[in-house]
């Protein structure tokens, strides 16, 4: 009799400690039973779509749950937002956020959404750089040619970007700044629309990252002047920075990083950055991700919110000084 009291005073405290489990720590424990989404707010085909395609499959395979990769384009993300903060905080709807948003969320008032309100950062994943691009026989042999003809022609100096609102967009406002310099920028729609411009010599210089660039550089059809980022790219080391080339505060980088709606589960946001480093400390992964140009990052949950907190407030003050304005 006493045996089965003990007994029963056993299962009883067995079930008290299930009962007062928090939730959260009860919904990591089986985290992930079900396919994964990953919204994408671009569209597929760029190296983007590609690494973060690269990502899933590799992180499907760790968690034991496919990753469903979906592309939404457009609106400067606000479709793909407005997917992923309906979705439940449950950890089976993810977004690729990107350094265009911090930008799209300074350029419009009211902004069409609020990153930090709206996300918990789960890790940053890659950073891409963006060169300085002319036609290979162009006269400009420096940035400093480029430098002081554009203080000499000013809004006579076209320089080419894709699209309005973009990294490229915002490194070569932000290269103005640096160097007192005020040369016309010419948005296009397209990467490789950008570049006809280029070697057609409508334009005298582009802003364009390195990735889809890469086989003209190659090729000899257009030479590199500088990168934009604090370290010179993997692919093109022969390429100094900016900063090596007398502007020593200017640094720019595109990144990616994983995000989940607001109030995910802290166990299941740890459990998700955790598997994320193992996929990024895969030299197999490395190597496809640098052989286009992609830098990969990682690190903490921390780290990450500190990265998009820093550039909110950083191409908000940019768009500030500069004056700029979307119509």
């Amino acid at each position: 009799m006493i045996g089965l009291t003990r007994l029963a005073i056993l299962a009883l405290g067995t079930l008290l400690i299930v009962a007062w489990t928090p939730p959260a720590a009860r919904a990591a424990d089986i985290y992930p039973s079900k396919p994964i989404s990953l919204i994408l707010p671009f569209g597929a085909g760029n190296g983007s779509d590609l690494s973060s395609r690269r990502l899933a499959t590799q992180l499907g395979k760790i968690l034991g749950q496919q990753i469903v990769v979906e592309n939404r384009p457009g609106a400067g993300g606000v479709g793909a937002v407005k997917q992923v903060t309906s979705a439940p905080a449950d950890g089976y709807t993810l977004m690729l956020a990107g350094a265009g948003m911090p930008i799209s969320q300074a350029l419009f008032n009211p902004p069409p959404y609020d990153m930090l309100k709206s996300f918990v950062p789960v890790s940053a994943i890659s950073s891409n750089d963006v060169a300085f691009l002319v036609k290979a026989s162009s006269r400009y042999a420096t940035l400093d040619d480029f430098i002081r003809e554009a203080k000499e022609r000013k809004k006579g100096l076209m320089v080419g970007v894709s699209l309005l609102g973009t990294t490229q967009h915002m490194a070569a406002e932000l290269f103005k700044l640096h160097t007192h310099t005020d040369f016309t920028i010419v948005p296009f729609r397209t990467a490789s629309m950008l570049t006809t411009a280029l070697v057609g010599e409508n334009i005298d210089l582009a802003f364009e990252f390195v990735a889809p660039t890469l086989p003209m550089l190659n090729s000899g059809q257009l030479r590199a002047l500088a990168v934009s980022s604090a370290q010179r790219s993997p692919v093109l080391p022969q390429v100094p920075t900016v900063a090596e080339q007398g502007i020593p505060d200017y640094a720019v980088s595109s990144w990616g990083m994983i995000v989940a709606p607001v109030n995910t589960p802290a166990p299941i946001v740890k459990r998700l950055n955790t598997e994320i480093q193992n996929v990024l400390q895969d030299p197999e992964f490395i190597r496809q991700l640098q052989g286009s140009g992609t830098r990969v990052l990682g690190g903490t949950t921390d780290q990450a919110r500190q990265l998009m907190e820093s550039e909110i407030v950083r191409w908000k003050k940019v768009i500030d000084t500069a004056g700029i304005a979307l119509q």
